[in-house]
């Protein structure tokens, strides 16, 4: 009996230790998969800011590429399980099995050292600290993890001081209102051009996109062809379409407020407070469309568009569903887009019928990170896959622009042309990066205004801007002839009545600062509209 009661003693004293080494096993394990996911992170998506990451981690799955999805598991999963499996066996299985070896005799019991290694739980806590700490280093060096963390913390008024609510500008429409197409290239930048035109390259990979925009109206930081900057929070596709459509951030971060049911994967309310140009055009007699080569569930795309302007979208499921693509097929993020253009074609003509005004609006896929989606069409004329595929994006837009100027609709329809946000290929565009380089900012989204109302044809207000994606909220709106009173609408100016922008009136560098801040102002008046006093202090 005593012989039991000191076994059951014995393991007693032992559970502890057990459960701290198992503690010990799982820090190992988050540590090694931060390592993986921040390295797939860097390797993936550039330069992106810790902005998209919360949000993309906020979000559901839902409409991702399984392309991505295959790619994280095996950059980051596997290496991860790999490691840590092999580190448990030497640790784990040698300290319990082969660590000692006992020898037992009829006169005596012998213990042997066979395996110099042994787990020591505070020795790996320390390393996995420092692993941590290592980690923690790399992700601030590369998504400025430390800035972001401080943010949360620092509380900023600007936003609240410098809004502009839509609803309380007079907006005067044309007596007769012009039809918008709105194409949305996927990580266009006039950074892909050739350095006299205003990129970065010896060669221009996207000579039709620069004919289009010396053509037509294209604003620029400079006298040569360059875009507009992005600001904080708006360097991701639903981020970028916000930004040009609401003349806003998209600073999403799981915030919850009172009596108001909404996380980042239902997306129940998206930005309830904001008045977007689906919303304004709704109001005033258009018909909003969205075409897409992918799932446009994907970050909450459809739920922006369907809450601001009842959009009809048009997206890969929806292709399906009017058996233009069978169901099991299935290219990059859904269907390339040679097939978009088509279908755009098919969409146009039949909306064009219609008595009322439309916005169609479309978003390609092809030139996506990473090195983007070789079609049919795309010639190998690069070493460079990735300017290959540029190179064939630009042709298939100029034909597809090409195409509805020989429409009968196009006399009365302004095409407006602009990147949704900088790629993030982390490989094309080398050292430069799409925020601040040496204090300005380099990369910059591609943009072109064509056939725009008469009353803003004549702008000389196109040249040596400074200005963001969110100026192309008001800006779209006079594109069409509306008359905006002030010329500014949320955090966007109007670019074409020259009045000074948020950024050449504050600077990038405090703009940023202040936008990259949390606001009170935002989360209560945009993001979850309350009876709350609003006011910030």
């Amino acid at each position: 009996m005593e012989t039991q009661q000191a076994k059951t003693k014995s393991a007693k004293r032992k559970w502890p230790g057990r459960i701290l080494h198992f503690l010990v096993y799982i820090f190992i394990l988050l540590v090694l998969l931060l390592y993986f996911s921040v390295q797939w992170g860097i390797a993936n998506y550039g330069n992106i800011g810790m902005d998209e990451i919360v949000f993309t981690l906020s979000m559901s799955l839902e409409g991702t590429s399984q392309t991505f999805i295959n790619s994280y598991l095996r950059s980051a999963l596997l290496p991860t399980v790999v490691l840590f499996v092999l580190f448990f066996l030497v640790f784990h299985v040698s300290d319990r099995y082969l660590y000692r070896l006992v020898i037992r005799t009829p006169k005596k019991t012998r213990t042997l050292q066979i395996f110099p290694l042994r787990f020591h739980a505070g020795f790996w806590s320390i390393c996995a600290l420092a692993g941590l700490v290592a980690v923690a280093a790399i992700a601030d060096n590369a998504f400025s993890l430390y800035s972001f963390v401080k943010n949360q913390f620092d509380s900023s008024t600007f936003i609240a001081e410098v809004y502009v609510d839509p609803n309380s500008v007079e907006l005067t429409f044309p007596e007769e209102k012009r039809n918008l197409i709105w194409i949305y290239v996927e990580s266009a930048e006039s950074s892909a051009q050739d350095t006299e035109s205003g990129g970065l390259f010896d060669v221009n990979y996207i000579p039709e996109m620069t004919e289009l925009a010396e053509t037509y109206v294209s604003f620029s930081q400079s006298e040569l062809i360059e875009g507009a900057s992005v600001a904080p929070a708006s360097g991701w596709t639903v981020a970028g379409l916000v930004a040009q459509t609401a003349g806003l951030p998209l600073k999403l971060y799981g915030y919850s407020a009172k009596n108001i049911d909404n996380t980042m994967k239902n997306y129940d309310y998206f930005l309830p407070g904001a008045t977007t140009l689906g919303d304004i055009l709704e109001a005033n007699g258009y018909k909003n469309y969205f075409m897409c080569g992918s799932d446009f569930d994907f970050g909450g795309r459809r739920n922006y568009f369907t809450q601001h302007g009842n959009y009809d979208i048009y997206d890969y499921d929806r292709a399906i569903e009017d058996g233009k693509i069978d169901s099991d097929y299935y290219v990059w993020w859904g269907f390339e887009d040679e097939k978009l253009y088509e279908f755009a074609k098919e969409k146009l003509l039949e909306i064009a019928d219609e008595d009322e005004p439309f916005n169609f609006s479309m978003l390609t896929v092809d030139t996506r990170h990473q090195n983007g989606y070789v079609c049919d069409l795309c010639e190998d004329t690069y070493d460079d896959q990735y300017a290959n595929v540029w190179a064939c994006a630009s042709s298939q837009l100029y034909d597809f622009v090409s195409w509805i100027q020989e429409q009968d609709f196009y006399e009365n329809t302004t095409i407006i042309i602009t990147g949704d946000h900088c790629s993030m290929d982390s490989d094309f565009y080398g050292e430069y990066t799409y925020d601040k380089h040496n204090g300005e900012t380099v990369r910059k989204v591609y943009n072109a205004f064509i056939n725009v109302d008469p009353s803003v044809a004549d702008t000389d207000a196109q040249k040596n801007r400074k200005f963001t994606t969110q100026d192309f909220f008001p800006t779209a709106l006079a594109s069409l002839g509306v008359a905006i009173e002030g010329d500014r609408l949320a955090l966007g100016t109007n670019l074409f009545s020259g009045t000074p922008t948020l950024s050449e009136e504050y600077g990038y560098e405090y703009l940023y600062t202040e936008l990259n801040k949390k606001s009170v102002f935002y989360n209560q008046k945009l993001l979850y509209p309350s009876s709350e006093n609003t006011d910030e202090s």
